[in-house]
Parts: structure tokens; sequence; C-alpha cells
């Protein structure tokens, strides 16, 4: 098996696709200790090598507790139908800042790193490093990496925001801990797979969607939000990111409570389907957190099944039946 994971080593998402692996690899198609882990720049670029069949499988961050969606892997999902995400993990996030030589914070002339990690950390650097520059970075264990490998000259005042994993591996030298201005933020990701495998139930689940609604219809957006009602179907998340094809054209990244399996998933998205003319499944698949949706007895199986043997009854006696 091979696995993707947007690089280098030391990245959240590669710690994410470790635990992953940790937790899940007794479980069939799972290589555990024989996985391959492949590193790359960008998800787009992963998520092509997945598509071609390079690679088994691919490891993502979706959202963040602080900045919500990562907007690169909402568009990978949305432009297919042909992945399925079968797990997500949730990895702590904490930050620090780091330099190839010690020096003071007053030096410091210019941080790099990811965009969302600049996000998380904004309040710090304008607060300790108001003068510095910040730059970009495709993620933050290669402003680590890049800053580790720049002659002593060229890194004389520049500094990298990144895990204190990638400050260890790397061999830089920290000169500012847990600088995250809000504590206990976390980033979950999702792993994807192309070979259309849906996860069992397990009564703790999450089912994730791509939704684009009919074009200048009123109520559109609210149609489709009634489909989840009607059958007690929570939404956990919902965000807008444009199709590409013209102003004013949204599609919607989705996450319900519940697996497909669940007849009250299951009706929601039979009517989700009617009403919408694109619908992307993308996984039903395990919780991280473990917790399990509430539910009344009206949207429990035996209330659908009953139901629905019910009307089966009944039709029986139309006539000429």
């Amino acid at each position: 098996m091979r696995y993707g994971f947007l690089g280098p080593e030391t990245t959240f998402t590669h710690q994410a696709l470790l635990q992953a692996l940790a937790q899940h690899a007794p479980e069939p198609g799972f290589a555990g200790d024989e996985a391959v882990l492949v590193p790359f720049a960008s998800v787009a670029t992963a998520a092509t090598d997945l598509l071609a069949g390079e690679l088994d499988a691919l490891m993502a961050p979706i959202e963040n507790s602080v900045e919500g969606g990562v907007s690169g892997t909402l568009d990978v999902l949305a432009a297919t139908s042909d992945i399925t995400i079968v797990a997500e993990e949730i990895v702590p996030i904490t930050f620090v800042l780091a330099s190839r030589e010690p020096m003071e914070l007053a030096e410091v002339t210019q941080v790099a790193s990811h965009t969302h990690a600049q996000a998380q950390v904004q309040g710090w650097l304008r607060a300790h490093v108001p003068g510095a520059s910040v730059v970009p970075a495709s993620s933050t264990a290669a402003a680590a990496k890049e800053l580790a490998a720049a002659p002593v000259e060229e890194a004389r005042g520049r500094a990298a925001i990144c895990s204190p994993l990638a400050a260890q591996h790397f061999g830089l030298t920290v000169l500012a801990e847990g600088i995250e201005d809000t504590r206990g933020a976390q980033t979950r990701f999702v792993l994807v797979t192309r070979d259309g495998r849906i996860p069992a139930r397990t009564g703790a689940d999450k089912t994730t969607l791509v939704v684009q609604l009919p074009h200048n219809r009123s109520g559109a957006l609210l149609e489709a939000l009634h489909q989840f009602q009607t059958h007690g179907v929570n939404l956990s998340r919902i965000e807008s990111r444009p199709t590409g094809d013209t102003l004013g054209r949204y599609s919607f990244s989705i996450d319900i409570e519940g697996h497909l399996a669940d007849r009250r998933v299951g009706d929601a998205l039979r009517g989700l389907r009617r009403v919408c003319p694109v619908v992307h499944f993308l996984g039903s698949y395990p919780r991280a957190d473990g917790l399990r949706p509430a539910t009344s007895e009206a949207t429990s199986d035996a209330a659908y099944d009953a139901a629905h043997e019910w009307v089966v009854a009944l039709t029986r006696q139309i006539s000429g039946r």
C-alpha cells in the first residue's frame, strides 16, 4: 500500500497518517508497517496520482477548529466522485517559532509557514515580532526544512512556524513555543481511497457530501436542507465553494451525522438526489471522536422499517395487483 500525504515528513498531515495506520493497520486495506509513505507538495498533486493508480490512499487536511475548511482539499473532493473517504483523524495543533541559529525575537525579520498556520498565530506575531514580514510556505514542515537547509548567512533573521516535531527533526532552535492564539486547536484529516469501499456502520459515523443546487431557483438551499430536517439528520459542517465555471455558482460541502446504512440517512439522501442536480457521495466512515448522534424514536431504523412495511401492506390492496 502506498499512502500520500502533504509533505515533507513531520507535517501535521504526516502525523495524522501515522496515527491512522497505527489505529487501522489490522483492518483490511491497511498495510501497517508495510506501508510506503509518499510526501507531496500539494493535495491536488497527490489526488492526481491517487486517481491515476500511483497511490492507494491519501491523507489530507479538511477542517481546522480555528480557520474552518481547508479550501484546497474541499476543492479536490468536489472535483470528482471517484474517490471515497474511509477514515478521519483529529490531531491537536501547537506551534513553535524556530530558527537556523539562536537569536533574539527582536532580530527576526521574516517568518515563513503555511497560510493556515499563519492565521492561527497572527496575534502572537503582532505582539512579539511586529516588524517581521510573513511569507507563505507549502506546509509548516516545508518552512522548517527550507530554513534548515539554508546557508547560515541567508538564514540570518529568518524563522519558521512549525510543529515541535518538525523543529526537532530538522535541527532548528526553538525561539518560542506554544505560540498559537487559541489553545486546544485541532485539525481534522481524512483518509481517501479510490476503491469505492464504504466502511461498515459503527453507530458513531459521519457522511460527507458535495451538493450543487439548481441554478437561480428561489429557496433551493432551503429545499435541500429540508431533506435533512425531515429525517432528523444533523449537519456538523456546511461550507460553500465556487464551482469555478461562472460567478455566483457554488457547491456545498456537507458533513452529516450518521451512516449511509442508517435508514434516516438513506432516505434523506434519496430526497436530496431528487431535488439537486449534482450530489457527490464522498463516504460514510467512523467518527474520530466516537460520538453517537442523538436521534428520536421516530427516526430510528425500526420506525422507518415499520413505516415501510405499512405502506407495502397497503399497496397490496390496490386493485389489479
